[in-house]
């Protein structure tokens, strides 16, 4: 797997994005903050109000007390951290395809919370029991499982884990990989560390976007790419059927036709075009059985008049 054409890639994306993935980035590390300050003071005033307390009966007794509210709390921001790992993971997602992206794709999943906190949870159970047998087969079950996130980032109605299950198929023969795109990284997060964490507004989405290309390529193939105008706006992704430079556009908005621009098989500058507005189509494309192998042709045209793109 070509690393560089990974990270050039990703590098890319992120000049294109709009906002800069930096400004989405800030602004996912200030709510994560957010809410591990939320969490540090509450836990802080259940010290403080144990610590004032003389009678240790009494003490026992406040403790007790606190102890359903930091759970709920618990619950609740291990949810909301579930959300915004999903969210971002999503973003890096629609950045790497040149899909629109924003800070609301932050908290796009949030009516996913339970499907997103479920995820998180079982990951982390089975993490963990493999972990029991030293730590070289948690590890090894973490690159496992590391796919799950952006398969439910890109279709949230799939299952936990069915996830699960398509994140080990594909990261079977391509754990090492990923291992070793991780460790590419390491001057970067060393810069994180030197910049007391200000580098980590690039290096985070740079990292993020690069993981992001990285499962494009495990599940499309490398290259695969396709654009397209929808009603809701400008699409760009990866096409699996991409081979040897086919290219696909599609409008299906055009006076109650439609444009379309594909060939699988384009070699050596073959062609192919098509457009039916107004019921007239124009077609033009590459023929192996014509001598100089193009093929131009007229169909339901009104009264004569080719529909030209």
């Amino acid at each position: 797997m070509d690393r560089l054409q990974l990270k050039t890639d990703a590098k890319a994306a992120m000049q294109q994005a709009n906002p800069h993935p930096v400004l989405v980035t800030l602004v996912y590390i200030v709510v994560v903050f957010a809410v591990e300050m939320i969490v540090s003071m509450v836990s802080g005033f259940s010290t403080l109000f144990s610590a004032l307390a003389y009678d240790s009966s009494a003490a026992a007794v406040m403790a007790a007390g606190m102890a359903i509210p930091m759970i709920l709390l618990s619950l609740v921001v291990s949810m909301a951290m579930s959300i915004l790992q999903l969210g971002y993971t999503g973003y890096c997602l629609r950045v790497i395809n040149r899909h629109p992206a924003g800070i609301s794709d932050l908290f796009g999943y949030a009516r996913y919370f339970l499907k997103a906190w479920g995820l998180t949870i079982v990951i982390g159970i089975f993490v963990f029991l493999w972990s029991l047998l030293f730590y070289i087969p948690g590890i090894i079950a973490m690159y496992r499982y590391s796919m799950a996130y952006y398969i439910l980032a890109e279709d949230p109605e799939k299952g936990i884990m069915e996830c699960i299950e398509e994140s080990k198929t594909m990261m079977i023969g391509h754990k090492l990989d990923k291992f070793v795109l991780d460790l590419s990284f390491i001057l970067w997060l060393m810069l994180v560390a030197v910049t007391c964490g200000i580098a980590a507004l690039y290096v985070t989405p740079y990292m993020g976007i690069t993981q992001a290309a990285f499962y494009n390529s495990l599940k499309y193939g490398y290259g695969g790419y396709q654009t397209g105008y929808t009603t809701g706006g400008y699409q760009q992704g990866y096409n699996p059927n991409f081979q040897q430079g086919g290219y696909q556009q599609y409008n299906p908005n055009v006076q109650q036709g439609g444009y379309q621009q594909y060939n699988p098989n384009m070699q050596q500058g073959s062609y192919q075009a098509y457009d039916s507005p107004q019921q007239g189509a124009y077609q033009q494309g590459y023929n192996a059985d014509q001598p100089n192998g193009y093929q131009q042709d007229y169909s339901n045209s009104q009264q004569g008049n080719g529909s030209d793109i």
